[in-house]
Parts: structure tokens; sequence; C-alpha cells
């Protein structure tokens, strides 16, 4: 008896983490969806990851309520620990991700599968012929993350800090906890053969302080989870982009656009060294000077008038190089025809 204890709990741990990973990796997934270009395909992997992720928020509903206990305080003991408003807040992040990546269109599609939190529990339901409360779940459940998605779209287009975020993040859930809450007297009603009667009613006055306690413990616990999680999730969006060199773009007509930056390396290139404009006139200049006394003086005089003048063309055009020593050169040819010829 105690081995298959230790089986069941092992397994109701295997569960609980199973969830978990599955629930972030939803999340995980959504900017891969994002880079689908066919709008239909896109659509039907957004509805599908939704159904999936709140499916889930009502596994993790489930793995904290007590199996075959059908009395208000076992149905509405998942309202009052961490781990199932955690999977919550895990699955409106990923709405509030799509929002912000691809506008409140894509997604309300995300949020409107909200009622798939109702699916793992709606055989009990149909059990009890409470099919008036299933259809009433869907809709709780589906307002819940639409309403979040109404809180942000305003908001995604202009820049944002992180204390503006979480303070949106926190009128979200204080918008959305009086939905939250009924959908726990939808439970109490639908999970059980219940009705509203006189006992009923007496029974709330009776236990007016079990009440009260457990509405504070609720509000404190999923104000406090969403608005912390939704907020970590926008740090991490932040980071990641940051870390991929991807910036994220609003254009003038209000479409979102993720542009990866590509990084400009600029190289030094090798000054490539401009040839000298004036290395041919000195050689050619030079092999005159050294045959200077072997020319008569008409030719000297206009080969020296032609070195002048390529001189003056070129140094028109070019101000480094050689220009000293061709000026030097020339001052020495004149200096030496004078000094043959005057």
């Amino acid at each position: 008896m105690e081995i298959l204890s230790n089986i069941s709990a092992l397994f109701h741990i295997f569960l609980l983490v199973l969830v978990l990973l599955l629930s972030i990796l939803v999340v995980l997934l959504t900017p891969k969806v994002r880079e689908i270009e066919n709008n239909m395909i896109k659509t039907i992997s957004y509805i599908i990851l939704g159904i999936l992720s709140f499916s889930l928020v009502g596994v993790a509903f489930n793995l904290w309520q007590p199996s075959g206990s059908v009395d208000a305080v076992s149905l509405l003991q998942p309202y009052m620990q961490f781990y199932p408003i955690f999977i919550l807040s895990i699955a409106l992040s990923a709405v509030i991700l799509v929002t912000y990546m691809e506008k409140e269109r894509y997604g309300h599609i995300f949020a409107g599968a909200g009622f798939a939190v109702l699916l793992p529990d709606i055989l009990t339901y149909i059990h009890y012929g409470r099919y008036d409360l299933v259809l009433l779940g869907f809709a709780l459940w589906a307002i819940i993350p639409t309403l979040w998605v109404r809180m942000w779209k305003d908001n995604i287009y202009e820049p944002t800090t992180f204390k503006e975020k979480a303070i949106i993040a926190l009128k979200a859930a204080i918008l959305t906890y009086p939905v939250y809450i009924t959908t726990g007297l939808v439970a109490i009603f639908g999970e059980s053969q219940r009705s509203i009667d006189p006992a009923v009613m007496s029974s709330l006055t009776t236990n007016m302080q079990n009440i009260v306690w457990f509405v504070l413990i609720t509000l404190w616990l999923y104000l406090l989870i969403n608005t912390l999680i939704v907020s970590i999730m926008f740090v991490i969006h932040d980071l990641a982009i940051h870390t991929l060199n991807i910036r994220r773009v609003v254009t003038p007509k209000q479409d979102i656009q993720y542009i990866k930056e590509q990084q400009v390396i600029i190289k030094r290139q090798e000054k490539k060294e401009r040839p000298d404009a004036y290395k041919g006139l000195i050689e050619e200049m030079s092999v005159f000077h050294k045959y200077l006394d072997q020319v008569d003086r008409l030719r000297a005089a206009s080969t020296i008038a032609r070195f002048k003048n390529e001189y003056q063309t070129i140094a028109a055009r070019y101000n480094d190089g050689s220009k000293a020593e061709a000026e030097r050169i020339i001052k020495s040819l004149d200096q030496e025809f004078k000094r043959r010829y005057a």
C-alpha cells in the first residue's frame, strides 16, 4: 500500500512538472508562429496553442483538487494554491506576448481559447446535466484573457518602461479578478448536484468569515502571481531580442516588425600606395642631366622647357610624391644650362 502511495505521489509530481514544461513550451513557440506568413495557418496555429495552453490550466487546477470530492472547499482549493494560478499566469503571458508581437487581432484569437480551461472537467458537468453552466464557464474563462488583451491593446504601440508594464498588468489582474472568482462559483454548482436553494443561501451567511478569508487569499495570489509573471515575461522578451540583435519597430501604420540588425564590421583596408606621378619625369631628367654637356644649346633649351611644362601639369594635379625632388632637378638643370651657355 505504501509503495502504491509513493508511486502515486511520484506520478503526481511528474504531471506537475510536465504541465509546467508544456506551458512554458507554448510561450516559446509563439515567436515561431509569428514567423508564419500564411494568415490561415498562423490563425489555426494560435488557436491550437491557445487550446493547449488553457487546457493545461484546467489540468493544473484538477491536480490540486482532491479526487472524488465534490464539497465546496475541495472544489475551491485550487483557487487558493500557488501552482494553478502560476500555470494560469503563464497562459496569460502567452496571450499578452502574442498581442505585443502581433497586435490585438491574434491576441484575441489566442485569448478566445480561454474556454479550454473547462475542457478537462466537461464530462463532469455533462454527467450532472449542467449544460448551461458549461456554456457559462466557457464564456467566463474566455473573458479573462480577452480582458487582458483589451487592457494591453492601446499600450503595445508606445514604448513603455518596466514599471508601466507592471502597472498595466496589475490593472488587468484587478479587472479580471471578479470574473476569476465567478468561475469558482460555476465550478461549485457545475461539478456537483447543488442548486441555489434556501439551504445554500443560509450556508453562505453562516460561512461568511471563511468566504472573506477565501477572497483575501485568492485576491492576493491572483494579483501577485499574474502581475509578476507577465512583467517577467516582458523582461525575458526584451533580453532575448537584445541578445539576438533584433529591434522591435512600430511602423506609422501601426504594424509591428522585428528587424534583425546586421552588425556592421568596418574593415580597415590597407591604403594602396598611389603611383608617384613624378617618377617618370625625374628619371628622364636625371638621364638628361648626365648628358647635358653632349647636347647643343637649342636642343637643351627646348628639352628643359618641356620638362618645366610637364612638371607644371603634374604639379597642378598631384601635390604629393617626389614633387620636391622634381623641382630640385629642374632648378639644377637651369643652373647647369646657364653656366654652360650663358
